[in-house]
């Protein structure tokens, strides 16, 4: 039974057995979990104010999901948000636990562009609508206007965006090349581009497969890039600085996955 169980999981190795089994565990922890907390989210996210109330119980599902699959996290140089401004974050892409991380770990009011296909899964896609998520259409790029439309008023009510500018999960080490939809917004709005650095998340989660290992990722916070005084003219530079400072923060991260480095869910 085992053998019919058995996943390639990364790269050279075989989760089987028990690994399956674990991971199977940890798939029903999400499916509950997110019905116990998407259900009350949705009426929390039209509480005033919209959506706040929603991040307690959303961060409170990513945590659960977790912890549950023994996945600590460490952030690196987080007293770079102790100004509490807004920003558009952008992050490097490797893994669906990517989102659980950011929100988990990420002290700010944040929203995430989201591919339209997730507005339609019901509970989650229900209640992340409700509390302003932005939708993008991929294939659609006549609805761009819309999306960026959305992002800015979002950004101007004192939240901050979350964008993955790679736009899809990462298979190797390498970066993917960045879209310019994250400057164009963060130059638009006045609002700074906060670079964050992910490691180790797709070990936990590869993409292409539902196999979730336990162990440690790490999330580096980098300085804030300044966007004042530029136009939709600079958004190829202003991309160009997001991926240089993105690589090196994955790195950071990556080096706080030693053994010694203090973990926390």
């Amino acid at each position: 039974m085992f053998t019919l169980l058995s996943c390639k999981c990364r790269r050279g190795e075989e989760l089987t057995g028990w690994g399956w089994l674990r991971s199977t565990g940890v798939w029903i922890v999400i499916t509950v979990s997110t019905v116990l907390f998407g259900l009350p989210a949705i009426v929390a996210a039209f509480v005033p104010p919209r959506g706040e109330w929603f991040l307690r119980f959303a961060r409170g599902w990513a945590r659960t999901i977790l912890f549950c699959a023994r996945i600590p996290v460490r952030v690196v140089n987080p007293e770079r948000l102790a100004d509490g401004r807004s920003f558009v974050v952008v992050a490097n892409h490797e893994s669906f636990s990517d989102i659980l991380v950011l929100l988990a770990r990420l002290p700010l009011s944040v929203r995430f562009l989201t591919k339209k296909s997730v507005f339609r899964v019901p509970v989650l896609g229900w209640s992340i609508r409700a509390a302003g998520f932005v939708p993008v259409d991929r294939g659609n790029r006549a609805r761009s206007l819309t999306t960026v439309e959305a992002a800015l008023a979002l950004l101007k009510s004192g939240r901050s965006l979350v964008v993955f500018p790679e736009e899809t999960r990462a298979r190797t080490d390498e970066l993917l090349p960045f879209k310019s939809g994250a400057a164009l917004l963060a130059v638009r709005s006045g609002f700074p581009l906060l670079p964050v650095g992910i490691a180790g998340t797709r070990r936990a989660l590869p993409r292409g497969t539902l196999a979730i290992s336990s162990g440690p990722v790490a999330m580096a916070i980098g300085r804030p890039i300044d966007v004042a005084g530029r136009s939709a003219r600079d958004r190829d530079e202003v991309t160009r600085l997001a991926r240089e400072a993105i690589g090196q923060l994955r790195e950071e991260a990556a080096a706080a996955l030693a053994p010694a480095s203090p973990l926390s869910f």
